[in-house]
Order: structure tokens, then C-alpha cells, then sequence
């Protein structure tokens, strides 16, 4: 049995990407080159790695036996390429974050990978965060930054500070200046995100404790195309206030809440063997300028 280190590493990427078509995109070798070690690798070990009858690949439980000591290998191997040169994070990054840090914090990050990281290559997804989490969990994110995250097996979550959220509406609302209460708002047009997302839990939860629940609740998956509406005169939504644009800042009042709208966690997810000082540098600069806007603390 003589097992190389390209076998393993396109092991790796078929586990990680789901299949052999992309895994040859990022070794940058042909779908037959990654297939020939595949079959290879598995005549080798005696046993079949993944299971091809689904639309996507999946690990056998051979597959997934050796997963770990795979990925600990090719670590091994990034440590001793390490040495010899600077910046660790090189490759496929996929980066998952809430709409809330895509405003506030994804263009200077960008920018400032692009100019540190060159190698790197990002594939982004901007959606809530209960989907981006799910997509972590099923390895088709690298890293999420959202809110609400929890540790899990093989994910690693590091908080980053609380999210300001609060009620805004239109600033000429006859409300504007009053502490708003469940009942003042039944009667409002709300415009809230998805129920499993953090805004759509929030909104319930708040309207909960009055035991009411507002007689037009409409959903929108874009929190710009939201305060645009709020700026409008058109109702009311639960959102981070820094987000909101400066040329329709002035048509938009922050209402004071009885109960108060919770803050919420913030957090950088990673999975474990994605995990690095680079991560940490990437959480640093998303709670830096987040902190820079007010957004958290």
C-alpha cells in the first residue's frame, strides 16, 4: 500500500465540496485525473469511499472512518508549507454571512483579504443565519459569521460582541417620540424576514409578550429593500440601525421599545479543520468595524 498525498487531498475536496466535478475545479486537474485517484485510493484501502448513486456524493462510512486522519494530514502538510511562507489561508474560502455584517463589514474585509491574501479565493453567501448554519453543518460553508450560533461537532463558534437591533419607522409616524408598546403596533404595517431567522424570532417574541400578534406582517429577505420601505412611510421593522443608508437616514425614526428589543450575539462559526489565525483575524476585523459603526459591544 503506498497512499500519496494527492489522493488524500482530492479525497479531502470531494468530501468537503460534494462532489468530483468541483473537487477538480479547485485542484485545478481534470474530472478523469481526480477520478483515476479516487479508484486508485479505494483499490488500495479495499473499499469504496463514496457512495455516487445520489444527485450529490456522499461519504460511506469507510469514507467518513478515515475523514478525520485525512484532514489532519493535509493540515500536517499546510504546517510544514507554512514555514517557509507567509499567510496561512490559500485556496477555496466559502463565506457565509448575514445581510447585517454583507452591509456594515464585507466590503473592507474583502478588500482587505484581497490585498493580503492573494491566493485566496472566496465563494460568498449572503443569506439568515439559521441557513447559513445549516449549510456549515453540511460542510458547504467554510466559515459563517451570523447570529445565534451554537458549538457543535467539528464546528467551532466564537462570539464577537452584541448586535444593537431595534424598532424603526417612518420619522413623520404620529408614534415618533413614544416608547412603543405590542398593542401600539398591531394595528402597523411590519415588515419582518423569514419566521427561523433571528429579526423573524425577534419580532415574535416581542409581539408575544403583549399576547398579540400585528394584523399585517409581511415578509422581506432584503433588510435594504425593508428600511427603503420604512424610509417610505409604509411600516414598521426590527433591523440594526447602521445599516441604514445616510440619504434616507432622516426619514427614519429608532423607536424605544417596552419590552426593549434584545441584543443579539454575534459570532464567527468555522469549521474545526478550517479553524486558523486567519479566522481570527477575519473575526477581529468584522467586530472592529462593526464596533466602529456602533453596530455592537
Amino acid at each position: 500500500m503506498r497512499l500519496t498525498l494527492a489522493q488524500i487531498e482530492t479525497f479531502y475536496w470531494i468530501a468537503r465540496l460534494g462532489s468530483f466535478h468541483a473537487a477538480a475545479r479547485q485542484l485545478c486537474v481534470t474530472q478523469p485525473s481526480v477520478s483515476g485517484r479516487i479508484r486508485e485510493l479505494e483499490r488500495d484501502l479495499g473499499c469504496a469511499l463514496f457512495d455516487r448513486t445520489s444527485g450529490r456524493t456522499r461519504l460511506t462510512e469507510a469514507g467518513k472512518a478515515i475523514q478525520r486522519q485525512a484532514e489532519q494530514m493535509l493540515s500536517l502538510a499546510r504546517e510544514i508549507h507554512d514555514e517557509t511562507s507567509t499567510g496561512k489561508l490559500r485556496g477555496l474560502l466559502r463565506l457565509g454571512v448575514v445581510e447585517t455584517v454583507a452591509h456594515i463589514a464585507l466590503p473592507g474585509l474583502i478588500r482587505r483579504l484581497n490585498a493580503t491574501k492573494p491566493d485566496l479565493r472566496i465563494e460568498l453567501a449572503v443569506d439568515v443565519g439559521a441557513m447559513l448554519l445549516r449549510q456549515l453543518d453540511e460542510r458547504q460553508l467554510d466559515v459563517a459569521i451570523t447570529t445565534d450560533a451554537m458549538a457543535s461537532d467539528g464546528i467551532i463558534v466564537h462570539p464577537l460582541g452584541e448586535v444593537d437591533l431595534a424598532w424603526l419607522g417612518p420619522a413623520s409616524h404620529p408614534l415618533a417620540g413614544k416608547t412603543l408598546t405590542p398593542a401600539d403596533l398591531v394595528d402597523e404595517a411590519i415588515f419582518t424576514q423569514p419566521e427561523i431567522s433571528t429579526i423573524g424570532k425577534t419580532i415574535r417574541q416581542w409581539f408575544d409578550t403583549g399576547r398579540c400578534m400585528p394584523k399585517s406582517l409581511s415578509g422581506c429577505n432584503s433588510l435594504s429593500v425593508t428600511s427603503e420601505l420604512v424610509a417610505a412611510g409604509l411600516g414598521f421593522a426590527v433591523m440594526t440601525p447602521a445599516i441604514v443608508r445616510d440619504d434616507i437616514a432622516a426619514r427614519i425614526h429608532r423607536f424605544e421599545a417596552s419590552p426593549p428589543i434584545p441584543r443579539r450575539t454575534l459570532s464567527v462559526a468555522s469549521l474545526a479543520e478550517t479553524w486558523s489565525s486567519d479566522v481570527q483575524f477575519i473575526s477581529k476585523f468584522v467586530a472592529d468595524t462593526f464596533r466602529a459603526q456602533a453596530a455592537l459591544r
